[in-house]
């Protein structure tokens, strides 16, 4: 039977630098990139043993014609657990992200959430436990 090994996201994105600069702001760090110099076609960011993938769409696209967009309106979204949202709210927007919905609790008031766009417009969530 074949395992998985590893779990990594990949968004397509316009502008692989921007992006790369966006989440290290926030906080990921850097664990591979190709080209190893030049122009980024594709890095990898990291937090809590997983890999955000950020590609370029149009080398996507031109490399192994994949037919991708990067975000118009959002399909899917990353999700951050943290133990501050308002922090990483505050930070993410410091860093390029638009705001979405800003921090607020859930209905029955066991979470704390907020949601942006990072600079390609891919959706992002952050939430915390309340204790």
């Amino acid at each position: 039977m074949v395992q998985i090994q590893q779990f990594q996201v990949n968004l397509f994105c316009d502008d692989v630098d921007r992006c790369l600069a966006f989440y290290k702001r926030v906080g990921l760090t850097e664990a591979f990139r190709a080209p190893a110099s030049g122009p980024i076609a594709h890095v990898e960011v990291e937090a809590a043993g997983i890999r955000i993938g950020l590609t370029s769409a149009r080398v996507a696209n031109e490399l192994v014609a994949l037919g991708v967009e990067p975000a118009g309106r959002p399909a899917t979204e990353i999700v951050f657990w943290c133990d501050d949202v308002d922090a990483m709210y505050t930070l993410a927007l410091a860093a390029g992200a638009t705001s979405v919905v800003p921090p607020t609790d859930s209905p029955d008031g066991r979470l704390h959430y907020a949601w942006v766009h990072d600079p390609d417009a891919h959706q992002l969530k952050f939430v915390q436990n309340h204790t």
